[in-house]
């Protein structure tokens, strides 16, 4: 190859080295852009708010859109957890629910809180941030469960003041959940031995390479009886139940009831749509329609939050099932839950 051709085919490779980066440029300008666009149609699509808690938005729902008053409507949808969110899985973001609660407590115009749950339970610690923050706001509060509030949705639900549910919610499953896969038989049929140095001889509990122990499995047993007793001991108090009558009988039993059959065993206070809980939530605030307006409180979407939605913090607790089409929640090996895993 001659020099010329040599120094052509350089100059040729840089052209579009050079294209390619500015092409590049160009769309993470157009990325970025659209995605400030996203999050200020977001964050006008209400009013934006800043308390000492959190920034938020507001989103008018019902009642006299120009009264000072206000009750404040907090979602708690999809599976309880700790982290946030990714893209196409709806996660109750215990942190932002806990931030959002604080800041109607801290408003003086909120004279009261709607808890809008749809969610099958998650995670043991998350859902008790949410049930120990409304036991804490100092307001009246009312749960409305829409098509579940099972497990740590209830233990939530159990914060308020009413709990109101539509006829066919599945709520209930009162218990606790610990997993894990012993993978163990197909390694020693792969010929594969797995080698672990402990500490101590619980160090490598439910690890899934290795079968468990009778004498682990006491243990983890122990941890999921004690996180029960807390749940019995919450359900007990908030519905006036005896203790026994849970732990000791079907209410306890992990098993769901639909709205009517929760309101024939006490769970719940009453049967009826969201309208149902807008009204008691006013009754115990002491408000009308005509003198109060019933917001949505909703976390303001930041650059992080969108960027998390396409899945840069991915949330492993639940995925879509391929064969069913349906959302299965499925709990993180080892991690106590709250949950109704097969709802």
């Amino acid at each position: 190859m001659s020099s010329n051709s040599s120094g052509g085919f350089f100059r040729g490779c840089l052209i579009a080295v050079g294209v390619f980066v500015v092409v590049c440029f160009l769309g993470f300008i157009a990325l970025f852009a659209l995605i400030g666009v996203v999050a200020g149609a977001i964050s006008e699509s209400g009013t934006a708010l800043k308390s000492g808690s959190a920034e938020y938005t507001t989103e008018f729902i019902s009642g006299n859109e120009n009264a000072e008053n206000r009750i404040a409507v907090i979602d708690v949808k999809g599976a309880i957890a700790s982290e946030g969110e990714s893209f196409g899985e709806v996660v109750a973001n215990s942190k932002q629910i806990v931030k959002l609660i604080r800041a109607a407590k801290d408003d003086e115009t909120v004279k009261a809180i709607i808890v809008d749950l749809d969610t099958p339970g998650g995670e043991v610690t998350a859902s008790d941030e949410i049930y120990h923050e409304l036991k804490l706001c100092g307001k009246p509060v009312v749960a409305m469960m829409n098509t579940m509030a099972a497990s740590g949705g209830y233990y939530v639900a159990c914060g308020a003041n009413k709990i109101v549910a539509n006829k066919f919610t599945m709520t209930g499953s009162i218990g606790v959940i610990i997993s894990t896969v012993d993978v163990s038989g197909l390694l020693d049929w792969a010929k594969v031995k797995p080698e672990f140095y402990t500490s101590g001889k619980m160090k490598a509990m439910l690890n899934p390479a290795l079968p468990t122990t009778e004498e682990e499995a006491k243990v983890v047993q122990a941890l999921v009886m004690d996180a029960y007793k807390e749940f019995a001991g919450i359900v007990s108090e908030a519905r006036n139940i005896p203790l026994e009558k849970i732990t000791q009988g079907e209410l306890g039993d992990g098993r769901v009831f639909d709205g009517e059959q929760a309101l024939a065993n006490g769970l719940v206070d009453q049967i009826g749509y969201f309208s149902t809980a807008e009204d008691a939530a006013l009754e115990l605030a002491g408000l009308t329609r005509d003198n109060c307006r019933i917001e949505r409180f909703k976390t303001s979407t930041s650059l992080a939050d969108l960027l998390g939605m396409f899945g840069v913090k991915a949330q492993p607790v639940t995925f879509n099932s391929l064969l069913s089409g349906t959302n299965v929640v499925l709990p993180k090996a080892g991690c106590p839950y709250y949950l109704a895993t097969g709802l």
